[in-house]
């Protein structure tokens, strides 16, 4: 195999490798909705919070599923508090938000959602813990400042840590590509001198996907 033909095989190898992820995800995700959807028909919010955010966990870019699966734990929530089952409400709110900042990487993804549900989460709070205020308006406000302060401390991921995540995932797979072509030449043919070289990328790479992240 000529050296551009391992280049055309290890492109192709790795862009498979990324449409099986892709589709992986693309199935769980929806696989996860139409369990919440079932659930919702069947009035057992419970496990329709569960899997709206599981399909959530299953974040792409652009996907129809994972909009359609806010907009469902966001009916749940808005339903639940006109309904008075403020804990209902915090559970379903809470989910749409703890689910997006765990698929974000160097981006938080429907960041415009996450703002809405800080605003009903800090409302449902200072409602509950000013009920039996004798101040409730005065005591309400102060609570919701509060409990809106705390959600929104810095919770971004680290830029930099990101990055190198993403450039020690994409190096780590396209060297073990690279060690397969490179290093088996042929039949029962092995290069000692490039395994070691491919070897130690390998592991370079590796450990910065790792480092990425623990760190981002």
């Amino acid at each position: 195999m000529t050296i551009k033909q391992g280049i055309i095989f290890g492109v192709i190898s790795f862009l498979l490798f990324m449409t099986l992820v892709y589709l992986k995800v693309t199935i769980s995700a929806r696989s996860d909705y139409q369990r919440a959807q079932a659930a919702l028909q069947s009035n057992n919010l419970e496990e329709a919070i569960t899997y709206f955010n599981r399909a959530i966990h299953w974040y792409s870019p652009g996907s129809k599923t994972i909009t359609n699966s806010i907009h469902g734990l966001w009916q749940i929530g808005t339903q639940a508090e006109g309904n008075g089952d403020a804990e209902m409400a915090l559970k379903a709110f809470r989910a749409i938000r703890s689910s997006l900042y765990s698929a974000r990487s160097f981006y938080t993804p429907h960041s415009d959602w996450i703002e809405k549900c800080d605003d009903r989460i800090s409302t449902l709070v200072a409602q509950e813990q000013t009920s039996r205020s004798p101040n409730k308006h005065k005591d309400f406000l102060a609570k919701k400042d509060e409990a809106l302060t705390i959600l929104k401390m810095k919770t971004e991921p680290d830029l930099f840590w990101s990055i190198v995540c993403e450039v020690g995932f994409i190096g780590w797979i396209g060297c073990a590509i690279a060690f397969i072509l490179r290093v088996f030449t042929g039949e029962r043919s092995f290069v000692p001198r490039r395994a070691i070289f491919w070897g130690i990328l390998i592991v370079l790479f590796y450990s910065l996907w790792l480092a990425g992240m623990l760190r981002a």
